[in-house]
């Protein structure tokens, strides 16, 4: 990734994706130091201009043109960069849907990020108490580790394969070891540094090692199975999903087969779950209530009058929940 282009310039890239990237930056952190750098001082910042050891002379990093490049810059250094997402599910032989993105690393993270929404449903989801987008987080995390960590000096081509059984993400790799990896034995190694730093800088990814253990995380709570990470010249990522999360949806993204005003857990485990967020805090509303467990508010209401000793006092936002346990 610190291959140096001495010969080549900053107009090499493209000034709009930088600027993206400084928005990004600045959103998380209206201190950022970006916000007052101009381009070619956000990229000496980020060690993407670089001094090459053979010529003495300084120019953008290979990491800085696939960062930012432009496509026909990339392709120029790069002809085997290519990440190819495919959708198969009716169609077994060939594909239902595809993308082959041939683009910087950050319109390629939105360009699979989009992909994986369009075919997949975001199911309804809870971590402890609280209602979470599991299929976004698990997305989040293996596009960011397929952009950050492959080896991009192979022609291996990343593929990113979506089908009605799991989620398969594959990429080049320089391995340190050969296998099925352990969440618990696991050692993280950094592979392109400079790229892994401009992604955290934008909130594409944490720190190291952190994106097997929440991938772990939520794969349990999507498809309630194990995601598996097998490490070789070929990094492969697995995970398994359930027969609904690709089945297709309609109006506001609800299963075609699950009506839209039952949540995937029983009315009882709703009414504990009601009864748990009130304990913890007795003004919530039955507008929060419902958002937070995927019905309406009617709904709400009627589960309010279900559950024995939960009253509420006064009136509007001045009132509050009184639940009484024996």
């Amino acid at each position: 990734m610190n291959k140096v282009y001495p010969n080549l310039k900053i107009d090499f890239l493209d000034i709009n994706i930088i600027e993206k990237v400084r928005k990004m930056a600045i959103l998380r952190n209206q201190n950022h130091i970006w916000k007052n750098l101009n381009d070619e001082e956000l990229l000496r910042s980020a060690n993407l201009i670089l001094i090459d050891p053979e010529t003495n002379k300084e120019g953008i990093t290979l990491a800085a043109i696939l960062l930012f490049g432009k496509d026909n810059s990339i392709m120029s250094v790069l002809p085997q960069h290519k990440t190819d997402a495919i959708f198969r599910v009716e169609n077994k032989d060939r594909y239902d849907d595809r993308d082959v993105i041939i683009t910087n690393l950050i319109d390629s993270y939105d360009r699979l990020i989009s992909f994986g929404q369009k075919h997949l449903n975001d199911l309804f989801v809870l971590d402890g108490i609280i209602n979470v987008n599991a299929r976004d987080r698990i997305l989040r995390e293996i596009i960011s580790n397929t952009l950050a960590h492959r080896d991009y000096s192979s022609g291996f081509p990343a593929k990113m394969i979506i089908d009605d059984e799991k989620i398969i993400i594959e990429n080049s790799n320089l391995a340190h070891g050969i296998g099925e990896l352990d969440l618990q034995k696991f050692e993280p190694f950094p592979k392109n540094p400079p790229i892994s730093k401009v992604f955290r800088e934008i909130g594409l990814a944490d720190e190291l090692g952190s994106g097997m253990r929440n991938t772990y995380k939520y794969t349990r709570l999507y498809s309630g199975m194990k995601p598996i990470f097998e490490e070789g010249n070929i990094f492969r990522t697995i995970i398994p999903l359930k027969e609904i999360a690709t089945e297709k949806v309609g109006g506001e993204n609800v299963p075609r087969n699950v009506s839209r005003n039952v949540p995937q857990k029983s009315i009882e485990e709703m009414k504990e779950i009601m009864k748990e967020i009130i304990k913890k805090n007795n003004r919530v509303s039955r507008k929060y209530l419902a958002e937070i467990l995927g019905v309406s508010e009617k709904t709400i209401t009627r589960y309010i009058k279900e559950i024995p000793n939960l009253i509420y006092i006064g009136k509007g936002k001045n009132g509050y929940w009184k639940l009484d346990e024996e």
